[in-house]
């Protein structure tokens, strides 16, 4: 009796342990976002006041500034085409590509798909330079396609390697069920496969658009003053002569409102293995 009950205590007292740790872990990742809000709203003295002020009447001051004398519209839209392009250009090619090293086996199978990765594996500082020679001969600096195709050499490769595990996922046996009833290879993998793997897809959108949508290097370096986004205008409130916080703030607060729409919209195709089980042996 007295071993069950310690059993039971030892359960609870991890349990609770268990609790603690996921709501310090909630408060370590949820604290700096709080904390951008409350700054994006006090007045310029009020931001690094010791001891901290917390009970102080909100302005809006801030967000007028960064609304109206940054050209903040413009490159908010500058922002949302790119990362939407460069998501869903490499949405598909990763797709199909990850559909087919996950289908298919042939000589250099191995290395084509390790190949891949080459990209993600080179300092970005390795890479903006040729882009930058390149685009220049194309007359494409400071255009939205030159950024759309830079994205893509990180985007492509982390579509293809999260695909491959949700292709592999899904049994074989289903499409090759499709297609004894008439189904082609394309239509099984439209009709079949890719139903099943849309929590795949919707994870991989969330992630490309984060990426894009915060990228930084290949954006100061490639752009002027019409294709920049907007990670690039937050850094123009740091001058040499003093950093304005509650601007930053302000900015990277508004930042943040498309990424949390993006992900509410898809959170719900992020339960991954739906196909599991599909096909018992």
């Amino acid at each position: 009796m007295k071993n069950l009950n310690r059993s039971r205590l030892i359960k609870r007292l991890n349990r609770i342990l268990i609790y603690l740790l996921v709501l310090l872990a909630v408060f370590l990742s949820v604290a700096p976002i709080v904390y951008l809000l409350i700054t994006s709203f006090k007045e310029p003295e009020l931001t690094f006041a010791i001891p901290p002020v917390w009970n102080f009447t909100p302005t809006w001051l801030n967000y007028n500034v960064v609304l109206s004398s940054s050209n903040f519209g413009k490159y908010f839209i500058n922002s949302l085409v790119i990362a939407l392009s460069a998501t869903g250009i490499a949405l598909v090619l990763g797709t199909l590509a990850a559909y087919g090293f996950s289908r298919f086996r042939f000589r250099g199978h191995f290395w084509l798909r390790i190949s891949t990765l080459i990209p993600q594996m080179l300092p970005p500082i390795t890479l903006v330079v040729p882009f930058y020679v390149l685009f220049s001969g194309l007359d494409w600096i400071d255009t939205l396609p030159a950024l759309i195709i830079s994205y893509l050499t990180f985007t492509i490769p982390l579509s293809i390697w999260m695909m491959i595990g949700f292709f592999d996922d899904v049994p074989i046996e289903l499409e090759e069920a499709a297609m004894i009833d008439g189904c082609s290879r394309f239509s099984a993998l439209i009709r079949i496969s890719l139903p099943l793997v849309l929590p795949g897809m919707a994870a991989t959108a969330i992630l490309g658009f984060l990426y894009c949508w915060n990228e930084f290097l290949y954006a100061v370096i490639l752009t002027g003053r019409d294709a920049r986004t907007l990670p690039v205008i937050i850094t123009s409130f740091m001058t040499n002569r003093s950093v304005h916080w509650g601007r930053i703030a302000a900015s990277g607060s508004l930042v943040l409102i498309p990424v949390l729409v993006f992900a509410l919209l898809a959170q719900r195709y992020l339960v991954r293995g739906l196909a599991r089980g599909a096909v018992k042996a």
